[in-house]
């Protein structure tokens, strides 16, 4: 710009806990979730309350919905472990709910337009430039404002631009277990009981060679299956590779050279990238040719 030029100040992103893209800032082992709250106030006075979820890590694209009841919603938000929460101001404000937000970290009340219900199938078409949110699949009112109110959040907070996200993926009641916060905390799965990933369940069995692998891992460790098909074709891949010394080495010597794709295509997409980002870019297509066809052998 030169000696004398003058650099017009303006703000180009406003950085919070949950919409993190760098490298430096995030742990390259585990997801950085933001992760929207609604609630649907029973139509009678014994029914109880409904919530919707939707959370989003931005660094990969990952975009996710459920609902639970009230007794489910702080197992739920234990298993996701967001970097940060988003609900609108009345609920924050809530009698009965307000002071057990209060006590989780990196919680942001927001007016209630992000909440909109009117218009929050709209805004998630046109964020993924669909027709309808029909594509992805029958979406309940709740869930679709909660899926509206991160998007027009992490829209808000990026100015504009974009991250490269899944379409939003709906978790089906009971597909996973349920564990509740405090045995979720007694039994280490994640953490141990002081916050540290190390001495937990997840760093005794954590082999992986690549931080996509890693970050999977630790889903599945804090959402066990209970569908008895998926855990058989899960075990039936595990199988294959117990049994299979030399191939097991072979995909692992050749995701070792896979770079974390996910998080360098985000970052290029919304201008933070460099050239070590389009290098992974690169090398990540190369690794996952050459695995694809190691793969295919296996079957």
């Amino acid at each position: 710009r030169g000696g004398k030029s003058v650099v017009r100040p303006d703000v180009t992103r406003l950085v919070t806990p949950g919409t993190l893209t760098e490298d430096t800032l995030l742990d390259a082992h585990r997801n950085n979730y933001l992760l929207a709250i609604a609630r649907a106030r029973p139509s009678a006075a014994a029914a109880p309350a409904r919530f919707a979820l939707a959370w989003i890590d931005i660094s990969t694209g990952e975009f996710r919905i459920a609902e639970c009841d009230r007794q489910g919603l702080a197992a739920a938000v234990a298993r996701i472990e967001p970097g940060e929460i988003i609900v609108s101001d009345a609920l924050y404000g809530d009698p009965e709910l307000g002071p057990y937000l209060r006590t989780l970290p990196a919680v942001t009340p927001l007016a209630r337009d992000i909440f909109d219900g009117a218009t929050a199938e709209r805004r998630l078409a046109d964020y993924f430039a669909v027709a309808s949110t029909e594509a992805f699949g029958a979406l309940s009112r709740l869930e679709l404002i909660a899926a509206a109110a991160c998007i027009t959040y992490v829209e808000r907070t990026q100015l504009g631009k974009r991250p490269p996200l899944s379409p939003p993926q709906r978790e089906a009641a009971g597909a996973t277990l349920a564990i509740d916060q405090a045995t979720r905390a007694n039994l280490e799965l994640v953490r141990t009981l002081s916050g540290e990933r190390r001495g937990s369940l997840l760093a005794a069995i954590d082999r992986t060679v690549t931080p996509a692998g890693a970050r999977l891992l630790a889903q599945r460790l804090a959402a066990p299956l209970t569908d008895p098909e998926a855990i058989a074709r899960r075990l039936d891949a595990v199988a294959i590779f117990v049994n299979d010394a030399a191939s097991r080495a072979e995909v692992r010597r050749r995701l070792a050279a896979a770079p974390d794709i996910a998080r360098a295509l985000t970052r290029l997409v919304l201008g933070r990238g460099g050239p070590r980002d389009l290098a992974a870019i690169r090398d990540g297509i190369a690794a996952a040719a050459g695995l694809s066809v190691l793969l295919e052998t296996l079957k």
